[in-house]
């Protein structure tokens, strides 16, 4: 219709109203390009807060996940506190050296932990980390995800050296109990929970007392047992920074939302 309009205006030479087309083409061209741009970016935040309201749910999940495992690391730490008592001061737990022995078998416990960051790797595989505006934002979680993960993940990851010894010197026949009796393992949701529990012994004082001598023979138990016990104190510390810094983004993504 308009360009109808322009020819017919350059046949009869109306250059007032051919001028009054082509401003009426390029705001035409120009209100549609900015509605269109308009549009996207609309899109595009809605599209970035989805992804902060995923990323939140996952900060809460990592929060709880570290908080089970801060329970289950000092339950370990008083097993090990336990076993170096008797192995440095000869003072059973209890008074019972089956109690002193389990203390030995369930200080090797672990429960790894790695963040939860599928909403994270996803938004960065598809180049969009853009779609979060906020720069220090960006930044905040580039550091919780990226930083943190690549400095304590192989940390938490680690198997020590003190549970291959100390489990090598225990009879089968003791660790199938334990593992029957003394540990509980279940799944809540897609995780995979973990308690130690208390038990009765499942064999003599004498014969309990005959394997901590076989643990005391071995000097790398006292060794590994102590790095242990410090790696997990180490562990209690950054977890709990980790879930404070969990915490912390969870609640500045609710305070952006709003």
């Amino acid at each position: 219709m308009i360009l109808r309009r322009i020819a017919e205006h350059m046949k009869s030479q109306n250059w007032v109203a051919i001028g009054i087309d082509f401003v009426i083409v390029v705001l035409g061209v120009f209100v549609a390009t900015q509605v269109s741009n308009w549009n996207d970016a609309v899109r595009d935040r809605q599209r970035g807060q989805e992804y902060l309201a995923s990323i939140h749910g996952e900060l809460l999940t990592d929060a709880a996940a570290i908080e089970r495992r801060a329970v289950f690391w000092r339950q370990v730490t008083g097993y090990g506190e336990d076993a170096l008592a008797y192995a440095e001061h000869g003072t059973l737990k209890d008074g019972s050296a089956w109690q002193t022995l389990l203390a030995f078998f369930q200080a090797s416990q672990i429960w790894p932990y790695t963040a939860t960051d599928t909403t994270y790797r996803e938004l960065t595989g598809a180049g969009e980390l853009g779609l979060i505006r906020d720069r220090s934002m960006r930044a905040a979680l580039a550091d919780y995800y990226v930083v943190r993960k690549s400095r304590l993940d192989p940390l938490f990851e680690a198997m020590p050296r003190y549970r291959e010894d100390v489990r090598g010197l225990t009879p089968m026949n003791v660790q199938t109990y334990i593992w029957s009796n003394c540990h509980h393992s279940f799944l809540e949701g897609a995780e995979e929970m973990q308690e130690l529990i208390a038990c009765d012994s499942p064999i003599s004082e004498a014969e309990a007392r005959e394997i901590l001598r076989s643990y005391m023979a071995a000097p790398e138990i006292v060794r590994g047992l102590r790095f242990w016990m410090s790696t997990n104190r180490v562990y209690s510390d950054l977890s709990a920074h980790d879930r404070d810094t969990a915490i912390g983004l969870a609640e500045r993504i609710n305070a952006e939302a709003n």
